[in-house]
């Protein structure tokens, strides 16, 4: 016996609670399998999936920075609205939101750049200028301790974490058992790394090997599948549909 369950989040989305990154599948008919077996389910494809995740968020409280000009006596905000960036971004944004214009010339107190060499960020201030790592989690995402730059030339404190822990991610199935994922027992039922994707475009993934694991019930009324980061959030695919496939089975040379 082996039966593929196919599972979009396209029709159920809008229901209470659900969403693309995280939803329920509820069965009019339920699913129900002999108790005198033993069944097993695993993942036999991402159907669809986009790229479509932020490293910025209001969510992960890493929106916010603030400068001074005058040696710290006042302070401004520099607000990052949410979305996909990188550091030219950032460099670029920054010296937006600071620049001077005088009737010659325009200048750029702050700006930020990422050296390809050390793996690290360096922040270059214009006398009296300073700026404020201390009031969001923005630090971690250009690799700075939580501290208050003041320095002509400041160089990031570690690597940054500009993918926000979306290196990785985890497919999850509430079916599933015996999943262990670094010594914990989990319901991952799939774990893929997103380097090779483009921010915006839509992807598929198939596993080289389904992996399966041990069904948890024998009558199957609702299915739930969600994704999640590699600190375990539940990440924000930003209303982009998803769809999967999974493949049930009974398991092979079982004996009771």
């Amino acid at each position: 016996m082996q039966l593929p369950l196919v599972l979009s989040s396209h029709k159920v989305k809008k229901q209470t609670k659900n969403k693309p990154s995280d939803f329920t599948i509820r069965y009019t008919q339920p699913i129900i399998l002999d108790e005198n077996r033993q069944y097993e389910i695993g993942l036999g494809r991402i159907i669809t999936m986009s790229f479509t995740w932020f490293n910025i968020t209001s969510e992960l409280d890493n929106q916010k920075i603030k400068y001074s000009s005058d040696g710290g006596n006042t302070w401004k905000d520099i607000i990052f609205p949410p979305g996909t960036w990188n550091y030219v971004g950032f460099n670029d944004f920054i010296k937006e939101n600071t620049k001077i214009k005088t009737l010659n010339a325009t200048s750029y107190p702050i700006t930020l750049k990422f050296n390809n060499t050390t793996f690290k960020t360096t922040i270059k201030l214009a006398s009296n200028y300073q700026l404020d790592l201390t009031t969001s989690n923005f630090r971690d995402l250009i690799g700075f301790n939580k501290r208050i730059l003041s320095r002509p030339e400041n160089a990031g404190d570690y690597t940054p974490n500009l993918s926000q822990d979306t290196e990785i991610l985890n497919i999850h199935c509430d079916l599933i058992s015996e999943s262990r994922v670094d010594g914990d027992e989990t319901d991952i039922i799939y774990t893929f790394g997103t380097n090779d994707l483009q921010p915006s475009y839509a992807f598929t993934k198939e596993p080289l090997r389904v992996q399966y694991y041990p069904v948890n019930k024998y009558i199957i009324n609702t299915l739930r599948i969600y994704i999640t980061d590699g600190k375990r959030r539940i990440i924000d695919l930003n209303d982009a549909d998803t769809a999967f496939s999974l493949i049930l089975r009974e398991k092979k040379n079982y004996k009771r």
